[in-house]
């Protein structure tokens, strides 16, 4: 049974590290490289094009190290943000919010009174409605995140699904930042390497310059979306294991709610 839980573990771990670390590593360094090749640059015409295992595994560690420097970079200016790079900073709303926000809600008020009082429940001993109400007015996921730790580690297969989801939000943040950086990165090589003189408007780097502005855009939202899906999987997931609505009430016909602790 050991032997099994520990490949549960090691097998998501793996591809955590290919789709958050690695793909953005490589993503970035295929762009720039690209940059090189829109601005008709003559530094790869001289480059040697066999491909040995010592020249995959430098790359695959430098993808690596990039990918692991995007997810931090990330974290320390998109995570908790709306717009990170204009105007003032706007904090993200906590993920208890996704569920119980009234302004945008994203299930029934049934839904939200039956797991609001599953929670408090689940909680009694740490004083549950205490918990609740400061993570309100400030703002943190202290009691989200016990419940996410709580599945992990009582059941391996909504892990393995939790900790995808993980790697997507990764992944989609980091693609954010390296489009939008590349950005940047394309005006220094090009006037770095460019005289000014010769410097012109060309079809195929307006294109590429609109195309990192539409794929920043849409990583962006879709970074959001995925923290949605996370959060609302992880409290439908909470509902089911914990068996909220098992009986119903014979006078009323409505589902009772049955607390197991």
């Amino acid at each position: 049974m050991e032997d099994k839980k520990s490949n549960i573990g090691i097998i998501p771990d793996f591809f955590f590290d290919i789709i958050a670390f690695i793909i953005p590593g490589y993503t970035i360094l295929f762009l720039i490289i690209a940059n090189f090749y829109i601005m008709g640059h003559p530094l790869f015409e001289k480059y040697d094009n066999n491909i040995n295992l010592l020249s995959i595994s430098v790359t695959l560690l430098i993808a690596y190290v990039l990918g692991r420097l995007f997810e931090h970079l990330g974290y320390l200016t998109v995570h908790d943000k709306y717009f990170p790079f204009f105007g003032k900073a706007k904090k993200n709303k906590p993920k208890w919010d996704i569920v119980f926000d009234e302004k945008q809600p994203y299930y029934s008020s049934h839904f939200q009174k039956n797991l609001r009082i599953k929670i408090e429940a689940w909680l009694k001993n740490q004083d549950g409605k205490d918990i609740m109400k400061e993570c309100k007015v400030t703002k943190k996921d202290d009691y989200f995140n016990l419940i996410q730790f709580y599945l992990r580690e009582r059941f391996p297969n909504i892990a393995l699904y939790e900790k995808k989801q993980n790697a997507t939000i990764v992944l989609t943040r980091s693609l954010f930042l390296i489009f939008s950086i590349n950005i940047v990165l394309y005006f220094i090589f090009l006037f770095g390497s460019v005289d000014s003189s010769n410097i012109e408007f060309t079809l195929n780097g307006f294109l590429w310059i609109v195309f990192h502005l539409i794929s920043a855009s849409v990583f962006y939202k879709r970074y959001h979306q995925d923290k949605i899906y996370h959060a609302m999987y992880i409290f439908e997931a909470f509902i089911a294991t914990k068996k909220l609505l098992k009986k119903q009430n014979i006078e009323t016909g409505l589902p009772k709610i049955i607390v197991e602790t």
